[in-house]
């Protein structure tokens, strides 16, 4: 599966298609019969150079705009990370300009090509060409900052991890070492999916499981959702925020051996502060490491968090009942109603 900018071409600058454009105009033959008069096969040979100028710019533009995915069709997990990136507002005032650049393009064109026609000598012709390719390189060039922030916009969202919204998301959490990824791999049917994710230095793992004849999406947020949300900024606050949209289940889980560093204490206070930034969702808490902890350990980790199913996943102890309870939690659900764009 594609999310929906990777299939983004790269954004041409302006000077980049100015040039483009000039090249195209001095590239253009057209085949005239010999006996023409001098002045028709200039009024053709101009007309040629401005439609195919008015293609290679007017149409670029046209088709840039095309190529970006549609903000009002995109599942809510993409288009809030594209207002943290960018700004939503800021995309749609852009390509709102960059569009009526490419149709002040083509009225500029037939206004030229209405001067072509009525042009009385061959000079008169080509001036009226060349005024078209002035006209026309300015309104590029105006489009410039437009055009960066359209290319600034692909650069950052064209990597985001491919989430299926149209498929049940159990998003994977807790501190770092407490046996995440080693879930992930393991239940996963294939290799799971490695991408950057906006604000974090860590990278986003997507794995799919199919249990049954089910297929649910299982995410490891590395870097994440694994550290108090007091510790976090504003903005990495909202990039998580964008992560619940995908979700339908978060599993929470604990290292019962406090191996990684983190006493149960503190990964029960981790644990209160995810249930605080997502009080719509349920979450399930799993106790893996059982092998390696102590019986006071899991007598602790039962007091604190109650009773939980024990894991020891490097060994691949406890998977499958990690599969099952994750789909009686999920319950019926077919996955999100949403049915646009990023599916």
């Amino acid at each position: 599966m594609k999310q929906p900018f990777e299939t983004m071409p790269t954004v041409l600058t302006a000077d980049e298609i100015v040039g483009k454009m000039l090249r195209e105009s001095d590239k253009v033959e057209v085949e005239l019969p010999q006996r023409l008069p001098a002045i028709m096969k200039a009024k053709r040979r101009e007309s040629s150079r401005v439609r195919a100028c008015e293609r290679v710019s007017a149409g670029y533009l046209e088709s840039l705009v095309r190529s970006v995915p549609t903000i009002e069709r995109l599942h809510p997990f993409y288009r809030e990370i594209l207002e943290l990136q960018c700004g939503v507002a800021n995309v749609r005032s852009a390509l709102g300009r960059i569009s009526r650049a490419a149709r002040v393009i083509h009225e500029v064109a037939k206004d030229a090509s209405r001067r072509i026609r009525s042009a009385s000598t061959p000079q008169e012709a080509g001036k009226a060409r060349r005024a078209f390719l002035g006209r026309a390189a300015s309104i590029i060039r105006d489009a410039r900052g437009d055009l960066e922030l359209i290319a600034a916009m692909r650069e950052k969202m064209k990597d985001l991890p491919a989430a299926d919204p149209s498929v049940p998301t159990v998003v994977l959490a807790g501190y770092p070492g407490v046996g995440k990824s080693t879930i992930l791999r393991s239940i996963s049917r294939a290799k799971p999916e490695v991408r950057p994710y906006p604000f974090t230095t860590k990278e986003l793992m997507i794995g799919h499981v199919l249990i049954g004849r089910r297929l649910i999406q299982v995410v490891d947020t590395p870097g994440i959702l694994d550290r108090p949300m007091d510790e976090m900024n504003q903005t990495e606050r909202l990039s998580i925020t964008a992560l619940g949209r995908l979700a339908n289940l978060i599993a929470f889980i604990v290292d019962a051996s406090e191996a990684n560093g983190f006493s149960l204490e503190s990964q029960q206070s981790l644990r209160s502060g995810i249930s605080g930034a997502f009080p719509e969702l349920k979450i399930l808490t799993f106790l893996n490491k059982a092998d390696a902890a102590s019986k006071e350990q899991l007598d602790r980790a039962t007091a604190i968090f109650g009773k939980s199913d024990l894991m020891a996943a490097a060994k691949g102890e406890g998977l499958e009942a990690f599969k099952k309870r994750v789909l009686d939690a999920l319950g019926p659900l077919e996955g999100p109603e949403w049915r646009g764009e990023g599916i």
